[in-house]
């Protein structure tokens, strides 16, 4: 197959993937922006970058700003209604997408944590994991034997032309673990997460803004078969 072939086959993909109601990138094909993606450093070096360039807090003060609940945790309530694993979102609000909020699958980003040794967040990225999140106060003293668990970190990369040269744009977000996280920050204590790659947090999106991700993807299993069904993604992009 010649490559005009080629890049034909991809822009039709990523016209069909519009058409479903996915989301899609601007100038490029989904299989051109998922190779750009790959392209990104080891995660020790992606960290010492993100936590040199971490965006300015300063305007939120010195203090976090917690969720006050009226006494009635919002947190503990939702769990009494047993919802499957795999209907759990994580918002993540001021994303490259556009400028879309992103929801992540917890039940997706699990799967590629477990792959992976939890690290020592910086006392930085430790700050910017509790400021991206929703934290009730309340929920804090309801924090038991899990305390010290691992959270789930990931890192967003953006592909953007810069003076002609395809460039990735670097971003932290937080995924799981942030009451956790928080209560460690209040309490002077480090805090440990595991790190996903840029592909596998775009992997791990289920939605941007209103539309679903393309890139959503898990391995086979009767489990990834339920969460499929559940998101309702064709199998041929999911």
């Amino acid at each position: 197959m010649g490559s005009k072939e080629s890049e034909r086959l991809k822009r039709r993909g990523t016209y069909r993937a519009s058409k479903m109601g996915y989301w899609v990138p601007t100038d490029m094909s989904l299989p051109d922006y998922l190779d750009t993606v790959k392209c990104h450093g080891a995660i020790p070096k992606m960290l010492d970058y993100l936590s040199e360039n971490h965006r300015d807090l300063g305007d939120e003060g010195e203090e976090f700003k917690f969720h006050q609940s009226d006494g009635v945790c919002e947190k503990c309530s939702a769990r009494t209604l047993n919802l499957p694993t795999t209907a759990e979102l994580k918002a993540a609000s001021k994303s490259g997408f556009d400028g879309e909020t992103i929801q992540f699958s917890k039940f997706v980003a699990e799967r590629f944590a477990l792959k992976r040794e939890p690290v020592t967040l910086t006392p930085t990225l430790h700050r910017e994991f509790v400021y991206q999140s929703w934290i009730e106060a309340v929920h804090l003293d309801h924090i038991g034997a899990n305390v010290d668990e691992p959270g789930i970190a990931a890192i967003e990369a953006q592909p953007k032309m810069e003076d002609g040269v395809m460039n990735l744009v670097l971003s932290f977000r937080a995924i799981d673990g942030s009451h956790r996280a928080a209560l460690a920050y209040k309490e002077g204590r480090p805090f440990r997460v595991h790190v996903l790659t840029p592909v596998e947090t775009l992997k791990s999106i289920f939605a941007i803004g209103t539309k679903k991700n393309p890139f959503f993807a898990l391995e086979y299993s009767p489990e990834a078969e339920r969460a499929l069904e559940l998101c309702g993604l064709p199998k041929e992009l999911g």
